[in-house]
Protein backbone atom coordinates (compact mmCIF):
# COMPACT_ATOMS: atom_id res chain seq x y z
CA UNK A 1 0.00 0.00 0.00
CA UNK A 2 1.17 3.20 -1.05
CA UNK A 3 1.05 6.82 0.65
CA UNK A 4 -0.74 8.22 -2.23
CA UNK A 5 -4.10 5.73 -2.17
CA UNK A 6 -4.82 7.08 1.93
CA UNK A 7 -3.25 10.69 1.82
CA UNK A 8 -5.96 13.51 1.95
CA UNK A 9 -5.76 15.00 -1.31
CA UNK A 10 -8.49 17.68 -1.22
CA UNK A 11 -6.31 20.13 0.69
CA UNK A 12 -7.33 23.12 2.61
CA UNK A 13 -3.77 25.62 2.42
CA UNK A 14 -2.26 29.10 3.32
CA UNK A 15 -0.07 31.95 1.40
CA UNK A 16 3.24 32.99 3.06
CA UNK A 17 1.37 36.44 3.35
CA UNK A 18 -2.07 34.75 4.85
CA UNK A 19 -3.13 36.78 7.92
CA UNK A 20 -2.41 34.93 11.50
CA UNK A 21 -6.56 35.74 12.22
CA UNK A 22 -7.41 34.45 9.01
CA UNK A 23 -4.99 31.68 9.28
CA UNK A 24 -6.69 30.45 12.62
CA UNK A 25 -10.48 30.72 11.14
CA UNK A 26 -9.53 28.36 8.87
CA UNK A 27 -7.87 26.18 11.11
CA UNK A 28 -10.97 26.24 13.77
CA UNK A 29 -13.66 26.32 10.64
CA UNK A 30 -12.12 23.32 8.81
CA UNK A 31 -11.83 21.31 12.16
CA UNK A 32 -8.09 20.45 10.65
CA UNK A 33 -4.63 20.77 13.14
CA UNK A 34 -2.28 20.96 9.86
CA UNK A 35 -2.41 23.95 7.33
CA UNK A 36 0.39 23.74 4.31
CA UNK A 37 1.82 27.17 3.45
CA UNK A 38 2.15 27.28 -0.61
CA UNK A 39 3.57 29.36 -2.93
CA UNK A 40 1.53 30.33 -6.42
CA UNK A 41 3.16 27.42 -7.88
CA UNK A 42 1.49 25.08 -5.02
CA UNK A 43 5.35 24.42 -3.90
CA UNK A 44 5.22 24.04 -0.37
CA UNK A 45 7.13 26.58 1.49
CA UNK A 46 6.02 25.44 5.16
CA UNK A 47 3.13 24.28 7.82
CA UNK A 48 1.28 26.14 10.25
CA UNK A 49 -0.14 24.29 13.26
CA UNK A 50 -3.06 24.64 15.40
CA UNK A 51 -0.08 24.66 17.99
CA UNK A 52 1.92 27.03 16.02
CA UNK A 53 -1.56 29.36 16.28
CA UNK A 54 -1.90 28.94 20.15
CA UNK A 55 1.54 30.05 20.55
CA UNK A 56 1.78 33.18 18.63
CA UNK A 57 1.08 35.47 21.34
CA UNK A 58 3.96 37.74 22.04
CA UNK A 59 6.20 36.77 25.77
CA UNK A 60 5.82 40.15 26.80
CA UNK A 61 2.41 39.88 29.00
CA UNK A 62 1.68 43.65 30.10
CA UNK A 63 0.67 44.25 26.42
CA UNK A 64 -3.26 45.33 26.35
CA UNK A 65 -5.33 43.00 25.03
CA UNK A 66 -6.21 45.95 22.50
CA UNK A 67 -2.41 46.03 21.64
CA UNK A 68 -2.32 42.14 21.58
CA UNK A 69 -4.78 41.95 18.94
CA UNK A 70 -3.02 44.81 16.71
CA UNK A 71 0.46 42.74 17.31
CA UNK A 72 -1.43 39.60 16.11
CA UNK A 73 -3.32 41.38 13.25
CA UNK A 74 0.11 42.25 11.90
CA UNK A 75 1.32 38.75 11.99
CA UNK A 76 1.43 36.53 8.87
CA UNK A 77 1.70 33.23 8.31
CA UNK A 78 5.14 32.73 7.12
CA UNK A 79 6.37 33.81 10.65
CA UNK A 80 4.81 31.02 12.64
CA UNK A 81 5.11 28.52 10.42
CA UNK A 82 7.84 25.53 10.03
CA UNK A 83 9.67 25.84 6.96
CA UNK A 84 9.76 23.72 4.47
CA UNK A 85 13.17 22.66 5.00
CA UNK A 86 12.69 21.37 8.52
CA UNK A 87 9.74 19.37 7.39
CA UNK A 88 9.87 15.20 7.33
CA UNK A 89 8.35 14.76 3.90
CA UNK A 90 7.73 12.07 1.40
CA UNK A 91 6.57 11.49 -1.95
CA UNK A 92 3.09 9.75 -3.28
CA UNK A 93 4.95 5.92 -4.06
CA UNK A 94 6.36 6.16 -0.36
CA UNK A 95 5.19 2.80 1.11
CA UNK A 96 2.70 3.36 4.21
CA UNK A 97 5.20 1.28 6.07
CA UNK A 98 8.17 3.50 5.90
CA UNK A 99 5.86 6.49 6.36
CA UNK A 100 4.74 5.31 9.83
CA UNK A 101 7.87 4.41 10.65
CA UNK A 102 9.40 8.28 10.03
CA UNK A 103 6.41 9.80 11.69
CA UNK A 104 7.14 7.47 14.73
CA UNK A 105 11.17 8.12 14.81
CA UNK A 106 10.45 11.79 13.80
CA UNK A 107 7.97 12.19 16.74
CA UNK A 108 6.15 14.15 14.20
CA UNK A 109 1.93 14.06 13.51
CA UNK A 110 1.94 14.57 9.56
CA UNK A 111 4.06 14.36 6.33
CA UNK A 112 3.22 16.31 3.49
CA UNK A 113 3.69 14.40 0.12
CA UNK A 114 5.64 16.13 -2.04
CA UNK A 115 5.25 15.23 -6.13
CA UNK A 116 7.28 16.63 -8.61
CA UNK A 117 10.23 18.41 -6.81
CA UNK A 118 8.29 20.63 -4.12
CA UNK A 119 4.84 20.26 -5.47
CA UNK A 120 2.53 19.67 -2.67
CA UNK A 121 0.04 16.76 -3.53
CA UNK A 122 -1.39 15.37 -0.24
CA UNK A 123 -0.87 15.28 3.43
CA UNK A 124 -0.79 12.06 5.71
CA UNK A 125 -1.84 12.48 9.31
CA UNK A 126 -1.65 10.50 12.26
CA UNK A 127 -5.59 10.10 11.95
CA UNK A 128 -4.92 8.51 8.39
CA UNK A 129 -2.60 5.86 9.73
CA UNK A 130 -5.08 5.15 12.50
CA UNK A 131 -7.61 4.75 9.81
CA UNK A 132 -5.53 2.26 7.83
CA UNK A 133 -4.54 0.16 10.66
CA UNK A 134 -8.41 -0.26 11.56
CA UNK A 135 -8.69 -1.48 7.70
CA UNK A 136 -5.40 -3.79 7.74
CA UNK A 137 -6.97 -5.60 10.94
CA UNK A 138 -10.27 -5.79 9.83
CA UNK A 139 -11.11 -3.78 13.15
CA UNK A 140 -14.80 -2.95 11.49
CA UNK A 141 -15.86 -6.54 10.55
CA UNK A 142 -17.54 -8.67 13.08
CA UNK A 143 -15.42 -12.01 13.54
CA UNK A 144 -13.64 -13.53 16.19
CA UNK A 145 -9.84 -13.14 17.89
CA UNK A 146 -7.26 -15.50 18.30
CA UNK A 147 -4.73 -15.27 20.71
CA UNK A 148 -2.16 -17.91 19.85
CA UNK A 149 1.52 -18.70 20.74
CA UNK A 150 3.79 -20.98 18.63
CA UNK A 151 7.25 -21.97 18.33
CA UNK A 152 9.00 -18.90 16.12
CA UNK A 153 10.37 -21.61 13.42
CA UNK A 154 9.55 -21.39 9.73
CA UNK A 155 6.25 -23.14 9.36
CA UNK A 156 4.62 -23.14 12.56
CA UNK A 157 1.96 -20.34 11.38
CA UNK A 158 0.90 -22.38 8.20
CA UNK A 159 0.13 -25.31 10.50
CA UNK A 160 -2.68 -23.03 12.30
CA UNK A 161 -3.63 -21.28 9.21
CA UNK A 162 -4.52 -25.25 8.03
CA UNK A 163 -6.49 -25.49 11.10
CA UNK A 164 -8.64 -22.65 10.63
CA UNK A 165 -9.01 -23.51 7.01
CA UNK A 166 -10.30 -27.00 7.78
CA UNK A 167 -13.32 -25.25 9.75
CA UNK A 168 -14.08 -23.50 6.24
CA UNK A 169 -13.70 -19.56 8.00
CA UNK A 170 -12.32 -16.61 6.26
CA UNK A 171 -9.73 -14.97 7.96
CA UNK A 172 -9.57 -11.32 7.97
CA UNK A 173 -6.14 -10.26 9.44
CA UNK A 174 -2.78 -12.18 11.07
CA UNK A 175 -0.29 -10.32 12.77
CA UNK A 176 2.57 -11.01 14.84
CA UNK A 177 4.73 -8.74 17.05
CA UNK A 178 8.48 -9.31 16.52
CA UNK A 179 9.24 -10.06 20.22
CA UNK A 180 9.49 -14.04 21.83
CA UNK A 181 8.63 -15.09 25.13
CA UNK A 182 10.73 -18.00 25.81
CA UNK A 183 10.85 -19.13 22.25
CA UNK A 184 7.35 -18.32 20.86
CA UNK A 185 5.95 -15.79 19.10
CA UNK A 186 2.67 -14.55 19.84
CA UNK A 187 0.37 -14.22 16.81
CA UNK A 188 -2.99 -12.58 16.71
CA UNK A 189 -5.34 -14.19 14.13
CA UNK A 190 -8.54 -12.71 13.28
CA UNK A 191 -11.31 -14.72 11.69
CA UNK A 192 -14.72 -14.17 10.23
CA UNK A 193 -17.00 -16.45 12.42
CA UNK A 194 -18.53 -15.87 16.42
CA UNK A 195 -18.42 -19.81 16.85
CA UNK A 196 -14.75 -20.30 17.32
CA UNK A 197 -15.09 -22.82 20.03
CA UNK A 198 -14.10 -25.96 17.54
CA UNK A 199 -11.72 -23.84 16.14
CA UNK A 200 -9.81 -23.36 19.51
CA UNK A 201 -10.46 -26.67 20.48
CA UNK A 202 -8.46 -27.97 17.21
CA UNK A 203 -5.44 -25.31 17.57
CA UNK A 204 -4.88 -27.06 20.96
CA UNK A 205 -5.27 -30.46 19.64
CA UNK A 206 -2.16 -29.35 17.11
CA UNK A 207 0.15 -27.99 19.45
CA UNK A 208 -0.75 -24.21 19.57
CA UNK A 209 -0.94 -22.58 23.35
CA UNK A 210 -4.68 -20.74 22.59
CA UNK A 211 -3.97 -17.52 25.06
CA UNK A 212 -7.22 -16.09 24.79
CA UNK A 213 -10.36 -15.98 22.16
CA UNK A 214 -12.72 -12.49 21.95
CA UNK A 215 -15.62 -12.42 19.87
CA UNK A 216 -15.56 -9.40 18.27
CA UNK A 217 -16.94 -6.63 18.80
CA UNK A 218 -17.00 -7.58 22.33
CA UNK A 219 -20.22 -9.30 23.16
Amino acid sequence: MYIKSIMKKDLTTAHPETAFYEARWIIQEKGIRHLPVVDQSRRLVGLVTNFDIRSAAPADTSLSLQDLQFVLGKLRVSSIMTPAEKLVTVAPDTIVEKAVLLMFERKVSCLPVLDKGQELSGLITETDILGTFVDIMGLKSKGTRFSIYLEDEPGKLFGALEVIKNHKVNVISVCSPTATVEGKRQVLIRVKTQEPDGIAKDLEKAGYTVESVQKWPSM
